[in-house]
């Protein structure tokens, strides 16, 4: 690892295309692991695919070679075989440093009131993250979905460190790639601001699965989605997930997970959180340090399961 993006982004892609998926002739005969020393591509392949020269796409993978034109970043897609969204990422990674470059260090998240608002007016759990995917707001439907995704969690540390958290997920291993894809297409080249690269050097330590799938620099666009959960009370849930970017804070996001209308699963919920006893609000609560934001309370009636 690098702390170029670009760099370890087009190494890593490198590394998982075959010579067969680009039409190079396949190497056959007792010998031919010795003479492809390398997993997927050859440095001077890539290069060849993308009419660029070898000294040239080298410098690239070695964060030496300034910013690619549009036109070589296209090539790169095309020869590494990237599809329309790892594509807009390398795009994005590739992109000259803007004249303002966002602060790198943590700063004080605050959600809209009037988000906030809406959040407790929900009776589906909801919740808002900020730029690390810290909870920031949840009501108390997310709480009793689960205690994880309530304020001053982070869902990438809940996910990948908790054991509770992962024993919800019926489906963890595809939801945790995903997850992780999800991230770096959402961040981009903000994946290497400090508190996030802290962020990622506390799980690949405490997570060999998120040190795993980090590494391998998939990129996945953040679309609908369904999450297909095993609630300790609930029992089996197939919900809804949605995740919606709040108007003027593209660092921020508003999740809900809902059922089906008329489902089992929408019955199953609603009697959860009909008795879940948990207060309709959740105060929000974050702790002291870098990016805290103190607390704020809103109150509402109890939930009653309708939706």
């Amino acid at each position: 690892m690098t702390d170029d993006l670009l760099a370890d982004y087009l190494r890593a892609r490198r590394g998982q295309v075959r010579p067969d998926d680009v039409g190079l002739p396949r190497v056959s005969g007792t010998d031919a692991v010795a003479r492809r020393r390398v997993q997927g591509l050859r440095r001077e392949e890539v290069a060849l695919l993308a009419g660029i020269s070898v000294d040239y796409y080298l410098r690239l993978e070695q964060g030496r070679a300034g910013t690619p034109s549009p036109q070589v970043v296209r090539s790169l897609a095309r020869a590494l075989r990237l599809d329309e969204t790892a594509a807009a990422y390398l795009s994005g990674l590739a992109a000259p440093t803007p004249a303002t470059a966002p602060t790198s260090t943590a700063h004080e998240e605050r959600v809209p009131s009037s988000v906030e608002n809406l959040v407790h007016l929900m009776d589906w759990p909801a919740f808002v993250t900020g730029r690390n995917f810290d909870v920031l707001v949840a009501n108390s439907g997310a709480a009793a979905l689960s205690p994880e995704l309530t304020p001053g969690k982070n869902r990438l540390r809940s996910f990948f460190l908790v054991a509770a958290e992962r024993e919800l997920y019926r489906d963890w291993e595809d939801t945790a790639r995903r997850f992780v894809a999800v991230v770096r297409d959402t961040l981009g080249r903000e994946a290497a601001r400090a508190d996030f690269s802290a962020l990622v050097r506390e799980l690949s330590e405490g997570s060999d699965s998120f040190r795993r799938l980090w590494e391998l620099h998939d990129v996945v666009a953040r679309d609908a989605q369904s999450a297909l959960l095993q609630h300790p009370v609930a029992g089996a849930l197939q919900l809804n997930l949605e995740r919606l970017t709040i108007a003027g804070l593209p660092e921020q996001s508003l999740v809900v997970y809902h059922p089906t209308i008329g489902s089992s699963d929408a019955q199953r919920l609603a009697d959860l959180l009909a008795t879940s006893r948990v207060p309709r609000h959740v105060s929000q609560q974050r702790a002291d340090g870098p990016g805290s934001s103190g607390s704020t309370s809103l109150t509402g009636p109890p939930v009653d399961g309708s939706g």
